[in-house]
């Protein structure tokens, strides 16, 4: 850690802001507080839109979240949720769709993920198969204590991996008093972003939604017993039936995807071949 730590540090700034480059996307305004000042800690973050200029789509998007705010109010084991990729990322396209990053209650990531699929659905916001304007994408399930993604990272500077965790931003708390443990556990990002803070500094001047309705709070009560161990073993064995045909079918497609009881990531990763991009650049 601490030989990463020192390498990453002879580097200058220039050299972390090729992965925008590479990426094509914009840079943020205050990329100061994870490539340059020292007393990153000392500095006042300024909560304003952290980019020099907002992406046309950007306004339309988040009005599009403002409007499901009772569906992420709904959720089930769902404890946070974050945007990610291209929204936090301000590099939004016409045809984008809105990535979430979700964390859930111990021992019940499939069934936070079951029932954010029917809820996201019946609100018609869910993505199918391919990438649809507007819709969420649910890929990415994380339990409650097990934040640190050091298990998934490439051996050789996963970048991408690196970035997307400093962009991530929050959207919703189940409890609004409880810290962001996603930027504390990650802190192995220090050997990329040697000034990395440990709150993301990335803003889109998106409201943070927090508190659970009352279907939330009853779903939770009778699913958090014998009933709800019985169904998570279900759509365990379910989970694993439709993960070894889909890997049958589209091996090369599939071979990302991680089902475990701490982690469920459905995307396709693209982040080999950007962290070669990166490393040959940086050579």
């Amino acid at each position: 850690m601490q030989q990463a730590t020192k390498l990453a540090n002879t580097l200058d700034s220039s050299t972390y802001l090729q992965f925008y480059n590479i990426m094509k996307y914009p840079i943020p305004k205050q990329k100061e507080l994870f490539f340059e000042g020292k007393k990153v800690e000392n500095i006042k973050i300024n909560k304003e839109f952290s980019r020099d200029k907002k992406n046309p789509y950007m306004d339309e998007y988040l009005q599009k979240i403002e409007e499901i705010h009772n569906l992420l109010l709904s959720l089930p084991f769902v404890e946070s949720i974050y945007l990610c990729n291209s929204i936090s990322f301000n590099a939004l396209q016409k045809n984008s769709d809105i990535d979430l990053f979700i964390i859930t209650s111990p021992k019940r990531i499939r069934t936070a993920k079951f029932r954010s699929m029917i809820l996201f659905s019946l609100y018609g916001v869910k993505r199918f198969w391919t990438k649809q304007r507007k819709k969420c994408c649910l890929s990415f399930f994380i339990t409650k204590g097990n934040e640190n993604l050091y298990e998934i990272s490439l051996p050789n500077r996963d970048i991408y991996l690196s970035y997307r965790i400093e962009h991530l931003v929050l959207l919703y708390q189940a409890n609004p008093n409880q810290k962001e443990q996603i930027f504390e556990k990650n802190q192995r990002i220090k050997g990329i972003l040697p000034n990395f803070p440990k709150k993301q500094s990335i803003f889109l001047w998106n409201p943070v939604y927090t508190g659970k309705n009352t279907f939330k709070k009853i779903i939770e009560k009778i699913w958090s017993g014998i009933i709800g161990d019985l169904s998570e073993e279900i759509l365990k064995i379910l989970q694993k039936f439709m993960i070894v045909l889909k890997k049958i079918r589209d091996p090369i497609k599939n071979k990302d995807v991680i089902t475990n009881d701490h982690m469920l990531k459905f995307h396709q990763d693209i982040r080999e071949k950007i962290s070669l991009k990166y490393n040959i650049k940086n050579r």
